[in-house]
């Protein structure tokens, strides 16, 4: 058993939670209330299931490669979304000109990837 694939496990599905119940209140139900075209705000809408589908993927692949040995491309591929989230985040803030605590996101994504990458040693 890999210890840290099964924290970064945890640790994603701890955001995929998070991404449901607090983010869904902030952000999904505001979206769905908003008077914005039907199919602009369903598309939305569709992409926000889209990120919940792709966070229990995250922490599936980390936990089956906690759990495996031969799974290591699995977690190769979870540190990388993560990383990628991370970076996503980073490009949002600088883009738009905020401070990095205006949108948060990233710090969500640098426990798991930090997690993954110490897994690999």
């Amino acid at each position: 058993m890999n210890i840290w694939f099964l924290a970064a496990s945890i640790a994603s599905f701890s955001i995929c939670l998070l991404h449901i119940f607090g983010g869904g209140k902030i952000a999904a139900r505001p979206l769905l209330n908003s008077s914005m075209g039907r199919v602009s705000k369903y598309t939305n809408y569709y992409c926000w299931h889209l990120v919940t589908i792709t966070l229990v993927a995250i922490g599936a692949m980390f936990l089956w490669a906690a759990e495996h040995q031969d799974g290591i491309e699995l977690a190769f591929a979870a540190t990388g979304l993560c990383m990628a989230f991370m970076m996503w985040s980073f490009g949002i803030v600088a883009l738009n000109k905020w401070r990095f605590f205006d949108f948060p996101q990233w710090l969500l994504f640098l426990v798991p990837l930090v997690l993954g990458v110490v897994g690999f040693k």
